[in-house]
């Protein structure tokens, strides 16, 4: 029982120091940039930004967030049904439904 432990601890030291080393070089290879106060700024990060309100439009968000869910949900019906082809019609009213909501949601935005 011990010996398969004694491989996986041996395999995950061996990944440390690996990535242990990989971290090393590349720090020092990287580029040493020198620290300004806005990089130390919270939040700033390095950027001198102007302290104006920034507007967001929230309206173009919520159509790709409602683009979002429509693909995600289609994609998780059409991965768990296909796989069992007993019920096709389910999947494709589905996707025409998707499809549907798809043009609908494009010819609003576009107005």
């Amino acid at each position: 029982m011990l010996e398969g432990l004694t491989g996986f601890v041996l395999i995950l030291v061996v990944a440390l120091v690996v990535a242990l080393i990989i971290m090393a070089i590349g720090n020092d290879l990287a580029p040493k940039s020198p620290d300004t106060p806005g990089k130390l700024a919270p939040y700033a990060c390095g950027e001198d930004i102007p302290p104006t309100r920034v507007r967001v439009n929230v309206e173009n968000f919520f159509i790709y967030a409602v683009y979002f869910m429509i693909f995600d949900v289609l994609g998780f019906v059409l991965a768990t049904t296909l796989a069992r082809p007993a019920n096709v019609m389910l999947p494709l009213a589905y996707a025409a439904a998707s499809l549907v909501s798809i043009v609908i949601l494009t010819a609003k935005w576009r107005k």
